[in-house]
């Protein structure tokens, strides 16, 4: 009887390291599975995040720069987009100075080319007052292209000169137009990195002194786009405008 029991041990203690080789055997493909697929890059893609909505209080858009591509996420083929926090004046241009950055996918690409874009948005604001807490997403989408990307050189420029967004027709003063006088003056003024006029100051007038405070008080309310260079504005000395003042024909 011992014996039988004997050999019903040593064959229950076969049976069991036969399914215990096994159970090594699978663990092992199953690991040599997940391995390769990770490798392969065959895993289950994280969902995509959305941008969220643009918040500007009722504001209406009256220009939105679009942002310069960053080269250096173009020529990884990286796209993605950038929120923006900012105030806007009571005229609608954007504050630099509360311009922040709520959130950026992916990091370390595109924020400072969304600040430099905020900057240079331009709202209709009809409140007459400062409004906090303006939301704005810029997105970054590349275009069709092919595959290869090729490398730029690294000292490559991106440049754009000032653009005039609003044009002003000054007043005609009544003195001058009761006694029938027509001139024109040349203004000298800086322009910004928001494209605001700054310093202005009289170059050439003719007839001297008639018209020089009309002109000094348009140039103030001249708007540029600003120069760029490098994805960054920057401020442009010595601009020279000419303001005329004619009667219209009898």
């Amino acid at each position: 009887m011992v014996k039988n029991q004997i050999k019903k041990w040593r064959r229950i203690k076969y049976y069991l390291n036969y399914f215990i080789i096994l159970a090594s055997i699978a663990f092992l493909v199953s690991c040599v599975s997940v391995d390769e697929d990770a490798r392969t890059g065959n895993v289950a893609p994280s969902p995509e995040l959305i941008p969220p909505p643009n918040f500007t209080r009722g504001l209406i858009t009256r220009r939105v720069a679009e942002p310069l591509y960053p080269l250096r996420a173009k020529n990884l083929g990286i796209e993605g987009w950038v929120t923006v926090e900012f105030s806007v004046d009571e005229e609608g241009e954007v504050l630099s100075n509360t311009i922040r950055t709520i959130e950026e996918q992916p990091e370390g690409f595109f924020e400072q080319s969304a600040i430099n874009a905020a900057r240079r948005m331009l709202f209709d604001n009809t409140r007459g007052q400062i409004l906090d807490e303006i939301r704005y997403v810029f997105r970054y989408e590349l275009e069709e292209q092919s595959s290869i990307l090729i490398e730029p050189p690294t000292n490559e420029v991106v440049f754009r000169e000032l653009i005039p967004i609003r044009y002003i027709t000054p007043n005609y003063p009544n003195v001058a137009r009761e006694l029938g006088i027509e001139g024109y003056v040349v203004v000298n003024f800086d322009v910004n990195a928001r494209g605001i006029v700054e310093d202005a100051s009289i170059v050439e007038s003719e007839p001297p002194g008639v018209f020089n405070e009309e002109a000094i008080n348009s140039a103030y309310r001249l708007r540029f786009e600003p120069r760029i260079i490098n994805d960054d504005s920057v401020r442009v000395s010595d601009v020279q405008y000419r303001f005329d003042w004619q009667l219209p024909d009898q």
